[in-house]
């Protein structure tokens, strides 16, 4: 439908234009409607746009983000994405980011895509930029998760974590996020730092009204129904557990008057992914 639109407009001079309003649209809505725009792009090359329509396209784009940026904070960021994205699906040449670095030096926009593009595994990393919020499956958003926890285990850096935490666009899950983390700093060779550091994390998210107290204490009810597991590879997860709810109670991350958090039954998913 898109394709026969742009068809019956005849009007090529226009097509750059499709590029920059598709993304900047994107930019006010969540992980799926960008991860459908950057398929769009891929569905919409080499024809009706061509390599010309869409590095002007992004030229464009490019040209108005600080006027973009007023609305939207993290346009820069994500169009950084989009950027990264567009060559990974072969939409943009290599060489365009390149020729992109040599007149726009030390442009944020640049270096963040060329920052994805360097990454171990990018091609993989960057087919799912927009995270798990795009549909996918529950078994992918855990992997998401692990990923997103251990790179913050490594880093410390919590403005990253909560972009990507935002991003993921799944509030209702954000339980698992807890005890992911939780079990992760668990099994570093020094728990209680990590388990420190996990405790950082939680209270920012929850201070920025990323992830709710409820969700958090879901997190930690459901560590305490699986420490008999738990403490079969970690020995001393009951005393560690214990030392982190402290951790978070002394952090304002947990509900002010506790009441009991229920955790319902694992449901087999409908696509049939694993809880």
């Amino acid at each position: 439908e898109v394709i026969r639109s742009i068809e019956e407009l005849k009007c090529r001079s226009f097509h750059p234009e499709v590029v920059k309003k598709a993304i900047s649209l994107s930019l006010d809505e969540g992980p799926r409607e960008r991860e459908l725009i950057s398929r769009l792009l891929t569905c919409l090359h080499p024809t009706p746009l061509s390599d010309a329509d869409m590095e002007e396209g992004f030229e464009i784009l490019l040209q108005g983000l600080e006027e973009l940026s007023i609305d939207c904070p993290d346009a820069k960021t994500m169009v950084g994405s989009f950027l990264a994205r567009a060559v990974v699906d072969e939409v943009l040449p290599p060489a365009y980011l390149s020729t992109q670095n040599n007149e726009r030096p030390g442009d944020p926009v640049v270096e963040k895509a060329v920052s994805l593009l360097s990454r171990e595994h990018c091609t993989a990393r960057l087919e799912h930029v927009w995270g798990p919020g795009d549909g996918r499956p529950v078994a992918e958003l855990k992997t998401v998760l692990d990923q997103l926890l251990k790179e913050y285990l490594m880093s410390r850096e919590l403005d990253e974590a909560a972009r990507c935490v935002r991003e993921m666009n799944a509030s209702h899950f954000h339980h698992e996020l807890v005890k992911r983390g939780v079990t992760h700093a668990m099994e570093t060779a020094d728990p209680k730092d990590a388990l420190d550091a996990m405790s950082a994390l939680f209270s920012f998210l929850t201070k920025n009204a990323i992830v709710s107290e409820y969700q958090v204490a879901k997190g930690i009810s459901r560590l305490n129904k699986l420490l008999p597991d738990l403490s079969l590879d970690i020995p001393s997860a009951p005393e560690l557990l214990s030392e982190f709810e402290i951790m978070v109670k002394e952090r304002g991350c947990l509900p002010s008057s506790p009441k009991r958090v229920e955790v319902a039954s694992p449901k087999p998913a409908e696509n049939g992914t694993a809880q």
